[in-house]
């Protein structure tokens, strides 16, 4: 098994690594600015060498239509700015998984982009700000989060891409939308950022 799988994930990184070479760069500053006042920030934080080589893109869901907000290789995070209220966002591998989401105005949020080993697919998980949820923003853990990954941002050529693959990206949401909705209120939970975890 072992042997199979090694050709596939280099395969994979081939396929992979030019894509995030030229839709995603360094940001200028690796600072993360508060948001405006009636705005939301959302940081994407991607740190696990499981599934490494395959790429991770990230999206908002927005009344079934997607949004791009980036590609998220391993050891990179993404700041994306929105709106307040209630949101989903997507994260596709080779498979597609969600969060939900209720942001407040004015405040930043964090969310680790965690491989599914199963699927090779991500799902996003909320870091909470309180300390008795898991992760959270009180724990080492999520300091060396931060420090360890560095901060890009797309390029220009990454909206002619998402507009090259938007169905095929539409097609994806379809499919594991509808499987989502058949996770438990319980599993819904832990996918779920709340109006408290931000600050």
């Amino acid at each position: 098994m072992k042997r199979l799988l090694l050709p596939l994930l280099l395969a994979t990184l081939v396929l992979v690594l030019p894509g995030c070479a030229t839709l995603m760069r360094d940001s200028a500053s690796q600072q993360i600015a508060p948001p405006r006042a009636d705005r939301v920030k959302i940081v994407f934080m991607r740190t696990s060498f499981v599934a490494g080589a395959v790429g991770c893109d990230m999206f908002e869901v927005v009344n079934g239509e997607l949004r791009f907000i980036g590609q998220l290789p391993m050891g990179t995070k993404l700041v994306y700015e929105t709106t307040p209220g209630d949101k989903v966002f997507m994260a596709y591998g080779l498979a597609a998984d969600f969060m939900i989401a209720k942001l407040v105005a004015g405040r930043t949020y964090y969310s680790i982009v965690r491989p599914n080993w199963g699927t090779s697919g991500f799902y996003p998980t909320p870091v909470r700000l309180s300390a008795t949820g898991e992760p959270d923003q009180n724990s080492k853990e999520f300091r060396d989060w931060l420090s360890s990954t560095k901060l890009i941002e797309p390029t220009e050529a990454a909206e002619p891409w998402f507009q090259e693959n938007k169905t095929k990206m539409r097609d994806v949401y379809g499919e594991y939308w509808g499987r989502f909705q058949r996770k438990t209120a319980a599993e819904k939970a832990e996918r779920t950022m709340n109006p408290g975890d931000g600050r």
